[in-house]
């Protein structure tokens, strides 16, 4: 398994977990994957030792956790090689890697999402703007942004700002997008590139701030399933946005096989594409992960195999799962890294799950290594209990320069 944040921390778990596994490696991993993985210092980009590894010690399957690999395409050099791989081509990636593709592909398979213009350059996003759209609007860089190259400006001068900001980073191209009134909601979907299957569904908490305020981050915290996304919403979900995306990609010659992470919007016209993701998000997983109760190695070796038409439905747990994520200080700008942190052990002997995302050691101490540092996730009965589980777990953990969300699940609470 390919990564080292809280995604693969929760893969590694749900991993470690399969019957039918024999030995699992995590390149690198963190503290929490060598709990159930040999972690070994492999670069991601270097496809050739990568390849190398994997035939020296006779692996079986390839998990490709992050965006950045897929993008780049390890998953075909991995292939070409005979490798079975989880994950799509670097083609099929592009529904992350460039927003303006997965929106030029939705217009042409009829695929309901925001109207949108591709902009190049910093005059064609100002023209666009002036032009096309009402506030407010959203301002997206087309690549790869770690979940936080979204503004939604309220004012011309504001999403003048978010322009001029994303043109100084260099981005070679912006997509302008109409707002979409609703309620967000995440859908996840295996495919081997014909077989669909439903694999769950979750809410996420993108701001930093408590409500749902100040700017997006990676993710604040989750929870599954997303009660919002009714199973008629899922099945129109399914029919107007996952079926004919895949079988588009097929169409084209660039079928996707991996998990299809779909954000949506759920408009009064029915759901709406945001944005695809081509892995598990980060901290759905951790949730996803949570309340799955099948065998994960032999269902992604399923996918990855092009076998996915003989696997039944996923089973999960009755149970609503939460991850609240507790972050460095200054995230999601800066992050306070080095920070101690003690009390993990005693966060789990209450029964919850705590994944690592950016930790390291330092000796036997651990210490805090990036923006989203922890990932505390607990299963309950409903909203309610789930909540409670996490925050109780959350408050056994001392991390003196840490930060976290109070009130994830408050708009589930609302209902």
């Amino acid at each position: 398994m390919l990564g080292s944040g809280g995604r693969e921390h929760a893969l590694a778990w749900k991993l470690a977990q399969s019957p039918t596994l024999d030995t699992l490696y995590a390149a690198p991993g963190n503290p929490g994957i060598a709990a159930h993985a040999t972690c070994v210092a492999l670069d991601a980009t270097d496809h050739a030792a990568v390849i190398g590894f994997v035939r020296d010690h006779r692996i079986t399957l390839v998990v490709i956790g992050p965006e950045a690999p897929l993008v780049d395409g390890l998953a075909d050099s991995l292939r070409a090689a005979g490798i079975a791989t989880f994950g799509p081509g670097k083609a099929a990636a592009q529904l992350e890697g460039s927003k303006g593709f997965t929106k030029d592909l939705c217009a042409r398979a009829n695929i309901p999402t925001a109207g949108y213009v591709r902009c190049t350059t910093r005059d064609q996003a100002e023209l666009a703007l002036a032009n096309t759209f009402g506030l407010p609007v959203v301002i997206k860089a087309d690549g790869l942004a770690a979940g936080k190259g979204v503004v939604i400006a309220y004012s011309r001068d504001e999403a003048m700002a978010a322009i001029d900001a994303l043109y100084a980073e260099g981005d070679a191209a912006v997509v302008i997008e109409e707002f979409l009134d609703g309620e967000e909601a995440s859908l996840f979907v295996l495919t081997d590139g014909r077989t669909l299957l439903p694999f769950g569904s979750a809410q996420d908490h993108k701001r930093v701030g408590a409500g749902d305020t100040g700017p997006n981050t990676g993710g604040m915290g989750a929870y599954s399933p997303a009660r919002v996304l009714t199973p008629a919403l899922e099945a129109q979900a399914m029919r107007d946005i996952i079926e004919p995306t895949v079988a588009t990609m097929a169409d084209d010659g660039t079928p996707f096989s991996g998990v299809l992470y779909a954000g949506l919007m759920l408009t009064k016209q029915g759901p709406k594409l945001i944005e695809y993701n081509a892995r598990f998000g980060d901290p759905e997983c951790q949730v996803l992960m949570t309340r799955f109760e099948g065998d994960l190695a032999q269902l992604l070796l399923a996918v990855a195999e092009e076998r996915l038409a003989d696997i039944g439905e996923a089973r999960f747990s009755d149970d609503l799962a939460m991850v609240v994520v507790m972050a460095a200080n200054g995230y999601p700008g800066t992050p306070q890294t080095d920070g101690a942190i003690h009390g993990i052990d005693a966060a789990e002997a209450t029964g919850a799950t705590v994944f690592h995302a950016g930790t390291r050691r330092e000796g036997d101490a651990l210490v805090a290594a990036g923006g989203r540092v922890l990932g505390v996730t607990a299963r309950g009965a409903d909203i309610a209990a789930a909540q409670a589980a996490a925050y109780r777990a959350v408050d056994e953990i001392d991390f003196p320069t840490g930060v976290c969300r109070r009130e994830i699940g408050w708009r589930e609470l609302e209902r």
